[in-house]
């Protein structure tokens, strides 16, 4: 269990994931009306009262730092910044392995907060700093799909890769990859509805608008089942997977995969099998 000092932490945290949320779900176009929800979201008494932390169990392995040592070697430092210094649970070990080092398909299936993000995540940033260390990062293409059930879990997972993009960036690492949430509410451009609202908003190493992710298309792509499906279809969005582009991408993952059941489950699978012969033609 947590001691009294940490829970008042995961509080906040809690907190400030519902916060984003609701600014998500309810924006105002108004900066004066934006301000004022953001400040009343401030003063309201969300939560009633604190959420410890549970007991975890899970088995440890082996640290990120370590292996990302065994597998670069010497030249492992630049990459030390994205990656948590403490040690692994055995499954986020045994996923790093599986779809980085010996390119297998992966499932993960594990308890709430258990690390299930860095057991996709850590093995696509490996990849993509070997890529980076023999020089093919600076070919543009997407290398990573995570597609999402909700645009909330999207959006936190934008958040955490921004932290990650930032921590490198601080640390004066040379390794710089991209991501970009591509979503309905995706603005075009700068001109766009939304444009100067995202603009505001972007984070480290985040590509914002939809007319650069087709120039210069993200090496981490976030979107949902559903506008991936508008994607494969629209021919403004070719570039993300056309003249030579699918040769680059690597890595599907499928958060939250126990959704996908019965007749969304057979959607999603036709989805992906359209994605992988799009790629392939490509």
């Amino acid at each position: 269990m947590p001691s009294e000092s940490e829970i008042p932490r995961w509080h906040e945290v809690i907190r400030e994931r519902y916060e984003n949320y609701l600014k998500t779900s309810f924006y105002f176009k108004d900066a004066v009306l934006r301000e004022s929800f953001a400040q009343a979201l401030r003063e309201y008494e969300l939560m009633r009262k604190e959420i410890p932390e549970p007991a975890r169990s899970f088995q440890r392995g082996a640290k990120a730092h370590d292996l990302a040592g065994k597998y670069f070697g010497d030249e492992a430092n630049p990459l030390l910044p994205a990656l948590r210094s403490d040690n692994l649970y055995s499954h986020q070990e045994s996923a790093i392995r599986l779809a980085y080092k010996e390119k297998k398909h992966a499932v993960v299936a594990t308890g709430t907060a258990s690390g299930k993000t860095e057991s996709f995540l850590y093995p696509i940033l490996f990849e993509l700093y070997r890529q980076h260390l023999a020089g093919e990062l600076r070919e543009p293409g997407v290398r990573a799909l995570i597609l999402y059930p909700m645009n909330a879990l999207a959006n936190d997972q934008r958040q955490r890769l921004g932290e990650i993009c930032g921590e490198l960036a601080k640390a004066g690492s040379g390794f710089k990859p991209t991501f970009g949430q591509y979503i309905g509410e995706t603005p075009e451009d700068k001109n766009d509805r939304y444009g100067k609202r995202r603009e505001e908003e972007r984070l480290p190493s985040e590509l914002i608008f939809r007319k650069e992710m087709r120039e210069t298309p993200p090496h981490i792509l976030l979107t949902n089942y559903s506008m991936l499906e508008y994607l494969l279809i629209r021919p403004d969005d070719s570039p993300l997977f056309d003249n030579d582009m699918g040769r680059h991408w690597q890595f599907i993952v499928l958060d939250e995969a126990h959704q996908y059941r019965g007749v969304k489950g057979m959607e999603m699978g036709m989805l992906i099998r359209r994605l992988q012969q799009r790629l392939r033609a490509g």
